[in-house]
Parts: C-alpha cells; sequence; structure tokens
C-alpha cells in the first residue's frame, strides 16, 4: 500500500461520509441490506430502498421493494428494516456516539439495540459513517479467513476472539498510519480486482 494510495482512498471515503441524520440512516440501510448477500446484490438492495418516501408508510410496500430486488431474505430483511426504522426515527439522538464512550463501548450499545444486523455489521455502519476516525472493524467473511475465524458470535469467547483481532487489524492499519477501515478497503477492493471502492461504493455518493 502506498502512501498515495492510502491518499486517495482517505481523501474519497471522508468526501462521501454523511453529512446529516438522513445520510446516517441510509449507511444503516445498506449495512442491513448487506447481511448474507452478495455486493451485487447488497448493492441493489439499497438502491431499492434508499429512497424512504416510497415505503415509510407501507410495511409491504418494503417487502415488494426488496424482493424485486433479489437480495434475499426478503421477509426477515423487511422485519429488522421495518423495526429499526421505527426505533431510528423515534430515538435518534441515541444513535450519536456520547462524548465519553469508545468506540467498542458504541458498537456494542447499538449492536444490542439493533435486531437482525450483529456486531461485524453495525461495526461496518460506523466505518462508513466515521471511516477515518471509527476504532472499530468489520471483520466479514474475508476478514475472518485472514485471522482463521469461523463464526461470530455477540458475546462470550468469541466475542473476544473477535475484540482481539479486531484490535490486531487496528494496530496494523496505525503501523501504516491509515485508518483501519481505509485499510480493509484496500484489502477488499485488491481481492474483488479493483483499485478504488467506487465499482459498489457509487451508491453512496449524493
Amino acid at each position: 500500500m502506498s502512501s498515495d494510495q492510502i491518499s486517495a482512498y482517505s481523501d474519497y471515503w471522508e468526501s462521501v461520509k454523511p453529512t446529516n441524520t438522513m445520510d446516517i440512516f441510509r449507511r444503516w440501510l445498506f449495512a442491513y441490506t448487506s447481511i448474507h448477500t452478495t455486493w451485487e446484490g447488497n448493492v441493489r438492495g439499497y438502491n431499492a430502498i434508499k429512497d424512504i418516501e416510497k415505503w415509510s408508510d407501507n410495511k409491504e410496500n418494503l417487502r415488494q421493494l426488496l424482493i424485486d430486488a433479489r437480495c434475499g431474505m426478503h421477509n426477515v430483511r423487511t422485519e429488522y428494516i421495518w423495526n429499526f426504522t421505527s426505533d431510528f426515527m423515534s430515538n435518534t439522538s441515541d444513535f450519536h456516539r456520547s462524548a465519553n464512550e469508545t468506540w467498542t463501548a458504541f458498537r456494542d450499545r447499538l449492536n444490542a439495540r439493533c435486531k437482525g444486523i450483529g456486531i461485524t455489521k453495525v461495526s461496518f455502519t460506523l466505518e462508513m459513517c466515521f471511516p477515518n476516525e471509527a476504532e472499530v472493524v468489520c471483520l466479514d467473511t474475508h476478514m475472518m479467513q485472514v485471522y482463521g475465524m469461523k463464526e461470530v458470535r455477540n458475546s462470550g469467547a468469541l466475542k473476544k476472539v473477535y475484540e482481539n483481532n479486531e484490535q490486531d487489524w487496528i494496530n496494523r492499519s496505525q503501523n501504516i498510519n491509515t485508518a483501519p477501515y481505509i485499510a480493509r478497503c484496500m484489502f477488499w477492493d485488491a481481492k474483488q480486482g479493483h483499485t478504488d471502492s467506487r465499482y459498489w461504493s457509487y451508491v453512496l455518493e449524493s
């Protein structure tokens, strides 16, 4: 990873980070549509529901949009997104990090609150919201392979394994003077044969 590449990634992700509450909400939608699907399915699902006015007052509209997007799990995904949306819109301030809250505590608090998404995807949401600041890492399937992890759990010994590997990635990223998410994007994109994230992240651009 060259310093120029790191700078380019950091600048790009800073340029697409959320600037308002609805941007943050849509990063959550993107994370919910990323569960158990390909990145292509993730993009289709997100594009289908990113305009909340199409479904905010009708759960069946949300379900049909997800079905048409072919991103899978449309019944449970509908329930989780519907319930999350109600909670977020009613209690938006609860989804902000408090002044003395560590990144891990912030992630774990939201993970306990948000059903159907799990520690990896809550971490992913925070990465997208705070690409150059977040000190949590989405240890997805590809990252799990790096660390020899077979599964992820939200509590107990396996959560400790997750946190230890997460801290290792954070430390390694700091050693090359880059944010953990930026390093992860570079790793992921290279595995996909790309030199930037825009083949999928274009849907997050204004």
